[in-house]
């Protein structure tokens, strides 16, 4: 207990000093934990939808890599429905357009009476028929753009009327807009083309079962490629931006937050030598100062780390509510993310405090006594 009071004692009488390096660690944390938690929820996003839909594997081109994959021939769909293993299939045309007053919103175009539609819950309104020029919107693109059910919405150059309103498990879905596929071909100019597939299996089929059609998918059909949906995810050239980005900026705050804890431990370390030299007159080991000036750095970290969670916490939530943002944007706050922050902070902690520590502890009694 005396040598947490010791520490506190040393970190409240240099309440400011104390305070900018708690202040670069807060920030450094908060960004871990913000960049990280949008890079994880936008992948999951997409991974809850294909699971939500009940797909096993979507097939696209070897260009999946990009955000929204070059669309092909739709006649492909037949080609893999006489796969073994392979139940039901769906064509799927997406893309990212500006509708009105929105800056970019996902555009599905889906096959009327597949399965695809089966998981959303309509929540008011028809789905689409064949032929209509419709469209459904979920709940979060209806409320972004101020629609509802019979309202006149404009896609490009075509008008549409919404024929109902939607609900997902999927905020990438809650906040899309879906047509039938012959509408979606029409408005992108893309006529008989789908950029993915979506392929349901048989229940029987294992992993070792999935492996095996995927390999038999890449040798059938040059330049395709067949994903599960967390590998599609993962694969896929937004997210691996978005999470690239996030560490970019969160490695950059961290360093900034490493250097001011160590100037900070260093210049404690200078002004408590004469300290430092009586205690070790007194018959201190060396091994046990070098734990009071770590705890100290350790001490300091761990304040920042909590602080600074609670920072990137706050900063995703307000990110989410932001008119721009909303329905756009799911950050994934799990504990798994927290506590990854932690241990961020504890290493900045030793980092910061190791070498003061090292310096603090190897300096001569006979010189430190003699420090003003």
């Amino acid at each position: 207990m005396w040598f947490i009071t010791i520490i506190l004692k040393n970190l409240l009488r240099r309440k400011v000093r104390s305070l900018l390096p708690v202040t670069g660690i807060s920030i450094g944390v908060a960004a871990v934990v913000a960049m990280t938690a949008i890079a994880w929820g936008f992948e999951k996003g997409w991974i809850r939808a294909y699971t939500a839909r009940g797909t096993d594997l979507a097939v696209t081109k070897t260009s999946s890599k990009s955000p929204m994959p070059s669309a092909f021939d739709a006649a492909v769909e037949g080609e893999l429905r006489k796969l073994p293993g392979v139940r039901d299939s769906s064509g799927v045309l997406t893309d990212f357009v500006g509708i009105e007053e929105s800056p970019g919103m996902i555009m599905f175009g889906w096959e009327s009476g597949s399965f695809l539609w089966d998981h959303l819950k309509l929540v008011e309104g028809n789905w689409p028929g064949e032929g209509e020029k419709v469209v459904v919107l979920g709940t979060v693109s209806a409320e972004l753009l101020g629609k509802k059910t019979g309202s006149k919405i404009q896609i490009d150059v075509s008008e549409f009327t919404v024929s109902g309103i939607f609900e997902s498990s999927a905020l990438v879905e809650n906040g899309a807009v879906i047509m039938t596929l012959p509408q979606m071909q029409l408005v992108t100019d893309n006529p008989n083309k789908v950029n993915f597939i979506n392929l349901r299996l048989d229940p029987g089929v294992d992993e070792a079962g999935i492996a095996g059609l995927k390999k038999t998918i890449k040798e059938k059909f040059p330049g395709f490629n067949a994903f599960k949906a967390s590998e599609l995810a993962s694969t896929n050239t937004g997210v691996q931006v978005t999470k690239a980005m996030g560490w970019a900026t969160s490695v950059i705050a961290l360093v900034v937050g490493a250097i001011g804890m160590m100037n900070t431990i260093f210049m404690s370390v200078f002004e408590r030598m004469h300290e430092i030299g009586i205690l070790l007159a007194i018959g201190w080991r060396r091994t046990r100062i070098l734990r009071m000036i770590l705890c100290e750095s350790l001490a300091l970290s761990i304040i920042g780390g909590v602080v600074g969670s609670l920072l990137g916490y706050v900063a995703v939530r307000g990110l989410e509510a932001t008119s721009i943002l909303r329905g756009r944007l799911e950050g994934d706050m799990s504990p798994q993310l927290f506590g990854m922050a932690f241990l961020v902070a504890l290493s900045l902690g030793i980092l910061g405090g190791l070498y003061p520590a090292w310096r603090g502890s190897r300096m001569p009694p006979s010189a430190a006594l003699r420090y003003e």
